[in-house]
């Protein structure tokens, strides 16, 4: 015990040097906060919010008429340089674009499946823009997204924007299921009743904002502002809402205590419209998202320095609600979207009255020294014009095709009244079918459907909106910081680092395990459809099997687990029935074990190159776009790449109905000749090692810095927890790496 003690110690020691060598650099980091006026603040300046919505990578939505992806949901930015339409756009190129608009905050939607790089709808074939500027999977373009903005000097907030990718702005809590309020849509092929929430769950999504909170250092970036915890939690009580506001905040400050937790309003109506959810004027009806009436009485209990509201507000061309209605037609009140449309009721905006309604749901808070961002707001200048076929077929009579620009200036004009400063404008992109975005699309539903996902220069109009609003809202005090990320300049050269010799010797030490680390939202309609699209034979990622990470990079001897995903779509597995085949001179199958998701009855892992799995479980496990079912452990004991194949024996439902395709994708393993821990190629692993990673993860840039010997925990990035572990195996608390 004396043992384990004064080796933890000396690994504690260890790190406490590390820390105190990269500090000048650490003490760098950004710091947002609220101050007691509301105000955002980075590093102790007040922050103003300039900012606009870039989606795509949340889920599009196919036609179901799609050649290659019918009703498919890929995750991809919009870029403006498609492959039917190519141009000579770059993410980082856009980026360079937003904020020469004046733009300084990029917002970000996303799902949980942008987070997992196999996701195949993140991947090719089901990738519309140019191949050239096309990134292997969602993972790494949000990655990509985050760099670029840093690049650009933009900052960003990054949006859990739904449950799933086929879900997408349908969901109103974290484990919705339809019926879904476009179920019974007139002329629409955009429907999702076949898709549920099911598998996300609290658990989840605490996850999912761990990753979130920790992604932008793993990167090496440090223009993350905070995290929108979930879209438009429209179907919650205030009750339900305020504690998981709260979890967030717990699940976030636990890895990331720098940035802040963004948490929308609810709806009208909660659990299925069976609870009506106080919201002040019946008739001021809030959007989805921008309910908070009851946020003032009944806060989180989270610090409220690290807490912005951050409600979602839009007018008539996202969606006609009651308080749009011409007083001059009484016979019209309380009517509101398609029956409003269907009965000829005509829309006009009262400033003064619907304000109300704005200063009742969440200006209020303002008051009371709350942050306020509205991370959602815009629309169609000119509707019903534009707007998809449906709608304007159900209200081109109107007299005035200026009303939604008149709502978009009455906002604007309450934000500046109520020292409202920050928001973020949906879209920037155009794809956006009922607002549009910062850029003009040269798509129309009615004779340029092939013009979906091209850009045609900026919208002046509304670029001139932004720019008063910006000029002319103060808040309450403080004077905005720079859009520029600081720069370091001449970080700390560390020379001759202290070399600790003579480490203690243990006798079977413990092993420590590793540390852990909108009412109706702008939606995409009538895409184009692609004539005599190119034909993909067998394109890779089409079957329904993977291997999760589908490719890695190990050092000699490493251990590693990779999983067995399975995209079930809306079906369970009840049994399964895998062999899977390697390279058995570059690795071999150790371990098997029931995955995250999943069950394992037997294995056989006798047979050099061939490692058979097989499950059963009556009531079935998921559905799921990755069900992990199993988990295969490697051991790598030979240099080379090493092909990863899957052969389905059996893949069903409780129903006994085959499972999708029911066939495997194939992945890789490259096994490098480089030794794990010795980052600098020395032939010895020690606290050098660990040094010349936290060097790294600080973007020092150390000489004679190996990355490959690196990701000690093969997690695919290289971060503090890759030192500590270098730290433990030199004092013998692990006896190696990837375990």
């Amino acid at each position: 015990m004396k043992k384990s003690l004064k080796s933890n110690l000396v690994v504690w020691i260890i790190l406490g040097v590390i820390i105190l060598l990269v500090s000048p650099v650490m003490a760098q980091a950004q710091q947002w906060r609220v101050d007691s006026n509301g105000n955002i603040t980075l590093n102790g300046q007040t922050f103003r919010i300039k900012g606009g919505s870039w989606f795509g990578l949340e889920g599009r939505h196919e036609p179901s008429d799609d050649a290659n992806n019918p009703s498919g949901a890929p995750m991809e930015l919009y870029i403006g340089n498609v492959w039917w339409a190519s141009s000579s756009r770059t993410y980082a190129g856009d980026a360079r674009e937003f904020a020469q608009m004046g733009l300084n905050t990029v917002r970000v939607p996303l799902v949980h499946q942008t987070l997992d790089a196999n996701d195949p709808q993140g991947r090719a074939p089901y990738l519309k823009n140019t191949e050239s500027v096309q990134i292997a999977n969602a993972r790494l373009a949000l990655e990509e997204v985050i760099q670029v903005c840093d690049d650009a000097g933009l900052y960003v907030i990054l949006d859990i924007h739904s449950c799933n990718n086929y879900v997408g702005w349908r969901a109103g809590r974290l484990d919705d299921s339809p019926p879904w309020v476009d179920a019974d849509r007139d002329n629409y092929d955009f429907t999702r009743e076949s898709y549920s929430c099911s598998g996300y769950n609290v658990s989840v999504w605490q996850q999912d904002l761990r990753t979130l909170a920790g992604l932008g250092q793993s990167i090496g970036c440090d223009n993350v502002i905070g995290i929108e915890i979930f879209n438009e939690p429209y179907d919650y009580t205030w009750s339900e809402w305020r504690t998981l506001i709260d979890q967030a905040y717990s699940a976030i400050n636990s890895v990331n205590s720098n940035i802040l937790v963004f948490a929308g309003g609810i709806g009208s109506f909660a659990n299925d419209g069976a609870i009506e959810t106080p919201n002040g004027d019946p008739a001021l009806n809030p959007n989805w998202g921008e309910n908070l009436y009851e946020a003032g009485d009944n806060p989180p209990s989270m610090p409220k320095e690290r807490l912005v509201y951050c409600p979602h507000t839009y007018g008539p061309s996202v969606y006609v609600q009651m308080q749009f209605m011409d007083p001059a037609q009484p016979e019209c009140e309380g009517l509101e979207g398609d029956e409003a449309g269907d009965a000829r009721c005509n829309i006009v905006i009262r400033p003064e009255y619907i304000s109300q309604g704005w200063e009742e749901h969440f200006g209020y808070l303002k008051a009371l020294g709350y942050a306020i961002s509205i991370n959602e707001w815009g629309g169609n200048p000119a509707w019903p014009d534009k707007a998809e076929k449906r709608m304007q077929d159900r209200w081109n009579w109107l007299p005035d095709h200026t009303i939604d620009w008149q709502w978009q200036e009455a906002l604007v004009d309450y934000l500046i009244s109520a020292g409202i400063c920050d928001s973020c404008y949906w879209s920037i992109n155009p794809e956006s079918g009922d607002t549009g975005g910062l850029y003009v699309h040269a798509y129309d539903p009615n004779n340029n459907t092939g013009g979906w996902g091209t850009w045609n220069g900026q919208d002046s109009q509304k670029l001139n909106l932004l720019k008063r609003y910006w000029n002319n809202c103060s808040p309450p005090s403080g004077t905005p910081v720079s859009t520029n990320p600081p720069t370091i300049t001449n970080p700390p050269t560390i020379t001759n680092p202290p070399t600790i010799t003579n480490p203690p010797t243990i006798t079977n030490p413990p092993t420590i395990t590793n540390p852990p680390w909108v009412t109706n939202p702008p939606t995409i309609t009538n895409p184009p459809t692609i004539t005599n699209p190119p034909t993909v034979t067998n394109p890779p990622g089409n079957c329904n099997v993977s291997f999760s990470p589908a490719s890695s990079t190990v050092g000699i001897d490493a251990t590693f687990d990779i999983g067995i995903v399975v995209n079930s779509g809306n079906q369970n597995v009840a049994a399964y029935g895998f062999d899977i085949t390697y390279s058995s001179s570059i690795l071999n199958a150790i371990d098997a074990t029931e995955g995250s998701q999943g069950y394992l009855a037997a294995s056989n892992l006798n047979t050099p190159g061939i490692a058979t799995v097989t499950g059963f479980d009556a009531s079935g496990t998921g559905p799921g776009s990755a069900v992990e079912l199993v988990v295969i452990t490697f051991r790598a004991i030979g240099e080379g790449e090493a092909t990863l194949s899957i052969n389905v024996d059996q893949l069903v439902d409780s129903d006994t109905n085959t499972v999708g395709t029911a066939c495997g994708n194939s992945g890789t393993v490259s096994v490098s000749n480089v030794t794990l821990g010795d980052t600098n190629s020395d032939g010895v692993i020690d606290i050098i090692d660990a040094l010349l990673v936290a060097q790294y993860y600080v973007q020092l840039n150390p000489a004679n810095f190996n990355r490959d010997a690196a990701d000690t925990n093969c997690d695919g990035t290289v971060d503090i927890i890759d030192a500590l572990l270098i730290a433990q195996y030199y004092v013998q608390l692990i006896s190696g790496f990837c375990l």
